[in-house]
């Protein structure tokens, strides 16, 4: 049976991995092929582990499963294909809450200024004491109940924040529509989005939440950048509307050199490398790996996904 593997995968995460397919799988891996013969080495393949475009697997007949290496699957929305396709539900959650989480504090504890002053051999510690700022006891909107959210809430439960959620069935949800965040939001300091990118979510923090929002508010991001109208965000971090944000997403990127969040006072952008951590490739592995025993098994796959439902 016939794998191809579309992951920058390390010499190491080679090895390992073909240490643990079973022998009935000829593996091809992108990193040992040219870009131009990607596209043919998908045709000949009934198991896809990876993210590649979407017209490839529209044009490959024999294929029969995908597992994507993402949790988000935008770009497969509109995908024509039978093949079985997985997501890596809930396997970002940890590191993507901590990028949210230690984003804030590092606001909140002027640590990225420190950066900067650091690069500047410039000493202005006793001033800066006066800016600082502590999470403990903030009151914390989660936009979403997902597994982001979920590992948002235990990471700041040691903070003593006051948490309230947005789910539009979550039981444990206080907001059920976006016209009750725009009521609401202004009581909370912090705004935490980990909505992903559907058709019903673009934009979903509008323009009237940003401006709804308390000016002591730090919105951070570590959903998708199409959940986001930006440029009104921008407006406001400029304006000082709002205190400011951490954003591992963006609407476009890479984030072109001119973009205006590049200027934006307040602003932490990590780059969409919220979700990594140095032992990602060889987890995703595993995780592929159980998948790849009950697929061969004949039993459910974990993580199934419908891309016409967005779910």
């Amino acid at each position: 049976m016939n794998l191809y593997v579309q992951l920058p995968v390390r010499a190491e995460e080679k090895e390992y991995f073909l240490s643990k397919l079973p022998q009935s799988i000829d593996a091809v891996f992108e990193i040992d092929i040219t870009e131009a013969t990607r596209a043919e080495n998908i045709k000949k393949a009934e198991i896809v582990f990876g993210n590649p475009p979407a017209e490839w697997l529209e044009a490959a007949d024999n294929l029969r499963w995908i597992q994507l290496h993402s949790v988000g699957f935008d770009k497969y929305q509109n995908l024509k294909s039978e093949a079985q396709l997985t997501n890596m539900k809930g396997f970002y959650a940890q590191p993507c809450a901590e990028t949210a989480v230690g984003g804030v504090l590092a606001f909140y504890r002027k640590m990225d200024w420190l950066g900067i002053l650091r690069s500047r051999n410039e000493w202005v510690g006793q001033s800066l004491r006066m800016e600082m700022s502590l999470l403990r006891r903030k009151k914390v909107l989660i936009l979403g109940t997902g597994s982001i959210a979920q590992a948002c809430r235990k990471i700041l439960s040691g903070f003593d924040c006051e948490i309230a959620f947005f789910g539009r069935s979550n039981p444990e949800a206080r907001f059920r529509t976006p016209e009750e965040i725009i009521e609401g939001i202004g009581e909370f300091q912090v705004i935490i989005n980990t909505l992903p990118g559907t058709e019903q979510t673009a934009r979903f923090v509008s323009a009237e939440m940003i401006a709804r929002m308390d000016t002591s508010a730090v919105f951070a991001n570590v959903g998708r950048g199409s959940t986001v109208d930006e440029p009104a965000l921008v407006q406001a971090l400029l304006n000082g509307d709002i205190a400011g944000a951490v954003l591992d997403v963006t609407e476009q990127e890479p984030l072109p050199s001119d973009h205006p969040l590049w200027d934006c006072p307040n602003v932490i952008l990590s780059q969409h490398s919220g979700g990594g951590y140095a032992e990602e490739f060889k987890d995703l592995i595993d995780v592929f790996l159980s998948n790849l025993h009950k697929f061969l098994s004949h039993k459910p796959l974990e993580n199934v996904i419908d891309p016409q439902k967005g779910y």
